[in-house]
């Protein structure tokens, strides 16, 4: 099944050719999203060769430009090539005003309705609960309002012994049953799914942090996950800058990556003062054993 994240953008505020500014692509099990909106988005998709008409959500972390202002250039485009579908975005309070003005101030008609939900900066928050994955806001420690990202698998269907189930004449509801894992009752007896089914591979989680300051939300929503994208906006050397500015180094990712227990951390937001990105990931390799700086046009296999 698939689970893709996609880095469109992986630098700071200041879009560079060789780094743009943040936006991500998740394609999971066939659900398409957008994390973040930053200059240029919809030609890196173009450059990537990512379906954004199928998109089904745009998550918004916070309203500062390197995260948004690609937002109203995208969803023209996407009215343009004759978009219907409605398209959920999640974002902070006063986004859907700053959309609504965008468009009365270019006199701009949209193909499609676009309905906009604010996600809560106090607690996490489910955005989207589907059959195989969900969305979870996490509120994170920035300047202003701002929220990251957990997105998951869950309920995943167990794989039926087909042969056997066949031979026992398993009824269709006692099939579907054992492949959700259940201990359903057939000729008396209470089936173990173990027995008529092999269970699922272990569910996987892909966790953004936005750009957030270390903490506890965070590190508790990120728990587990298999990978984290975190803020590395500093190096060890410039913590003071990173604090005054409520961003993280290299060596504050790492260390809430340990602590969160995470499969890969993955470094961005990048500041383009430094060059020597090798640097910047063995700093964070002191806290964290699997470390990898992201780059623009990453295709992550979640899992793999």
């Amino acid at each position: 099944m698939t689970f893709d994240v996609v880095f469109l953008g992986t630098g700071a505020a200041v879009p560079v050719p060789t780094r743009g500014t943040t936006s991500q692509f998740v394609d999971i099990h066939g659900h398409m999203y957008l994390i973040d909106a930053g200059e240029g988005v919809q030609l890196a998709l173009r450059t990537h060769k990512r379906k954004f008409q199928k998109l089904k959500g745009i998550f918004i972390s916070h309203m500062h430009g390197d995260h948004v202002l690609g937002l109203p250039g995208l969803l023209s485009t996407m009215s343009l090539l004759g978009r219907q579908q409605a398209l959920d975005v999640w974002g902070p309070p006063g986004l859907k005003e700053w959309i609504d003005q965008t468009w009365m101030s270019i006199q701009a008609h949209l193909s499609f309705p676009i309905h906009v939900h604010c996600w809560d900066d106090e607690a996490p928050k489910v955005l989207v609960e589907g059959e195989r994955h969900r969305l979870v806001s996490i509120p994170v420690k920035h300047r202003i309002p701002c929220c990251g990202l957990r997105v998951e698998e869950h309920a995943l269907p167990w794989k039926l012994k087909g042969m056997k189930a066949k031979e026992a004449k398993l009824p269709f509801h006692v099939r579907q049953a054992l492949k959700r894992g259940e201990s359903p009752e057939f000729e008396g007896q209470q089936l173990d799914p173990t027995s008529w089914c092999v269970a699922p591979p272990a569910a996987r989680s892909y966790v953004y942090s936005a750009d957030t300051r270390p903490c506890q939300s965070l590190r508790t929503q990120g728990q587990g996950a298999t990978v984290m994208y975190h803020d590395a906006t500093f190096n060890a050397a410039d913590a003071d800058r990173a604090k005054a500015t409520y961003h993280s180094t290299t060596v504050e990712a790492g260390r809430l990556a340990r602590q969160a227990d995470v499969g890969t951390l993955l470094l961005g937001h990048i500041s383009l003062r430094y060059r020597d990105l090798e640097a910047l990931r063995c700093e964070a390799e002191k806290e964290h054993g699997r470390v990898l700086v992201a780059y623009d046009g990453l295709v992550w296999h979640v899992g793999s």
